[in-house]
């Protein structure tokens, strides 16, 4: 692989570089039963260790119920995705990963931090967003909210990503006043929502600093 191409394609993920298929970082299940964290291109190709998936950090994971309660995950690195032991297909499950900071050309240095959502049809939906940026079903069908420091986040451009796309292209869509979009799949397969939305908030990380956040959310679910 390229070794350029990771790393431009996150780039294209948080809106630094224009990529036709960015890398995205979400929860699937597999054949095993079993749910993991990728990082890749849906349904095309995966990062993998000794490789770029060793910088992305998976710091937790776990379960959650629609009363709130939380069940931390343990979570062991494979060649190519984070395993969640414990997690099933039928549960809802959410995780925080992280970059390290970047910096396209002269612009300002972003720390990308990422959160993931397993969202299973037979999951109750809960109430309330459970990560700083969170995609959430709103119980009306194609319907998906998207939360920013548990607000609704108008304008939010959230693109598509599915097993279903032959072309594996990522259509865009955009949030209505009330932070909804809508979208329908139109057969069988994995489905990838994400989002991206900035913060100015300097810090430092890893040895870095930076000037800006990047917070990127992703919901996925198996579409029968």
């Amino acid at each position: 692989m390229n070794k350029r191409l990771p790393l431009l394609a996150v780039a294209a993920l948080l809106g630094l570089a224009p990529l036709a298929h960015a890398h995205s970082v979400w929860i699937e299940d597999n054949a095993a039963r079993q749910l993991v964290v990728r990082f890749g291109q849906v349904g095309e190709s995966y990062e993998t260790s000794p490789g770029y998936l060793d910088e992305l950090y998976l710091s937790s994971a776990w379960t959650a119920d629609a009363d709130g309660k939380l069940d931390p995950l343990k979570i062991e690195k494979k060649s190519d995705h984070y395993l969640l032991h414990g997690a099933t297909p039928a549960q809802a499950v959410l995780g925080e990963t992280s970059f390290y900071v970047m910096q396209h050309g002269k612009s300002p240095a972003i720390w990308p931090i990422l959160y993931v959502r397993w969202q299973p049809a037979e999951a109750e939906i809960p109430s309330e967003p459970a990560l700083t940026l969170d995609l959430l079903p709103t119980g009306r069908p194609g319907e998906v909210r998207v939360y920013f420091r548990g607000k609704p986040l108008p304008g939010a451009v959230v693109s598509v990503a599915s097993e279903e796309n032959a072309d594996h292209s990522t259509p865009k869509l955009t949030a209505d006043a009330e932070g909804i979009v809508r979208y329908t799949p139109k057969g069988p397969g994995l489905v990838v929502l994400t989002s991206n939305h900035r913060e100015a908030l300097p810090g430092y990380t890893r040895g870095k600093t930076y000037e800006l956040v990047s917070h990127t959310g992703a919901i996925s679910w198996r579409q029968e």
